[in-house]
């Protein structure tokens, strides 16, 4: 009955699983462009509060504007602008990137899917073997530019997916989740309403876990996965479950802002929101050697196409995601 049911949901959101694998919307080539932009020795590490982040964020801007993406605000555009303190006793200034479509059903309009990355780096640091600059290609521009890639698809299709979606490109993910916190702290529609986070990170590299797969964080605790493994039957990805990758990553970005909540010395788990992630190899995390030569754009376009059919086919599904707060708890308790 399950399976009749997401055949069902298939048909009517006029997404097969054969047209979500076998379409490439957006060209590797096109993600190849943006991502040697964004982890290019010139955009120096994408260091919060450097000019080389205003860059970034006016280059993302750039491209949710061209896909007809509603801005985040009327006053200031695609930006929600906010200060936090820096490593230095200073205050820095920085900027999420907001898009959002609107969904196209009179009732589940109002229920809200986002999809999210950081586009933040550490900026450069002490040389190894002459080279201090340290890029960020698979962390994060490869996440970034999957969901720059995801406003292109979106916001050109003439018929939306039900629900609507915000597009959140977040600043400060390296200094602490500070972005995605602030957007949660001040969302533009009500918390009740976001019904799941998706995030994005280190989608280039995949030579580890393999072509069409991917790492969902935060598995252990919730029956998202179930669902996802029902939708992959009909498409040629799927969601692993052996990788060497620990589970604490699930706190490690931008969907742990959505994600947990403290209630007093408690954690709770709230929003559905989990990070995909096409590699099991975090040992060039915030390394020189985080190139965007290393990534596979090839594999990054089937990506963005399988997420097209995944993200219509979610956006009309009735999404009783459940947490298993017992399991979270008897995990970090082991900690």
């Amino acid at each position: 009955m399950k399976d009749l049911f997401l055949t069902l949901i298939l048909l009517i959101s006029g997404m097969t699983g054969l047209y979500a694998q076998d379409s490439l919307p957006v060209p590797a080539e096109k993600l190849k462009t943006w991502c040697y932009f964004l982890a290019s020795d010139e955009m120096k590490g994408r260091k919060n509060g450097s000019p080389e982040m205003k860059i970034a964020a006016n280059y993302i801007a750039s491209v949710f504007k061209d896909a007809g993406l509603k801005p985040f605000s009327a006053a200031t555009g695609y930006f929600q602008e906010y200060t936090t303190p820096g490593r230095n006793l200073d205050t820095l200034a920085e900027r999420n990137v907001i898009g959002m479509i609107e969904g196209s059903d009179p009732v589940l309009k109002n229920e809200w899917i986002v999809l999210s990355a950081h586009f933040d780096h550490i900026g450069i640091r002490q040389p190894v073997n002459g080279d201090s600059i340290y890029n960020g290609a698979d962390d994060n521009a490869s996440g970034t530019v999957t969901l720059m890639a995801l406003a292109k698809v979106f916001g050109g299709m003439e018929v939306k997916p039900k629900r609507s979606i915000i597009f959140a490109a977040f600043s400060g993910e390296e200094m602490g989740m500070r972005g995605s916190r602030w957007f949660v702290a001040h969302s533009p529609i009500a918390l009740d309403q976001i019904k799941l986070d998706i995030n994005f990170e280190m989608e280039g590299e995949c030579a580890t876990l393999g072509k069409n797969k991917y790492i969902l964080t935060g598995d252990l605790f919730t029956d998202f996965d179930d669902l996802l493994d029902s939708y992959n039957k009909n498409t040629s990805w799927e969601c692993a479950n052996v990788y060497k990758t620990p589970p604490g990553v699930f706190q490690a970005s931008d969907n742990a802002a959505f994600a947990v909540k403290r209630e007093g010395d408690k954690l709770i788990l709230n929003i559905p929101a989990f990070t995909l992630v096409t590699t099991d190899d975090m040992s060039v995390i915030h390394k020189v050697t985080d190139e965007p030569q290393r990534l596979d754009y090839d594999n990054m376009a089937s990506l963005v196409g399988y997420l097209r059919g995944l993200v219509i086919f979610l956006a009309a599904d009735p999404l009783n995601i459940h947490w298993d707060q017992e399991a979270f708890d008897q995990f970090y308790q082991k900690k």
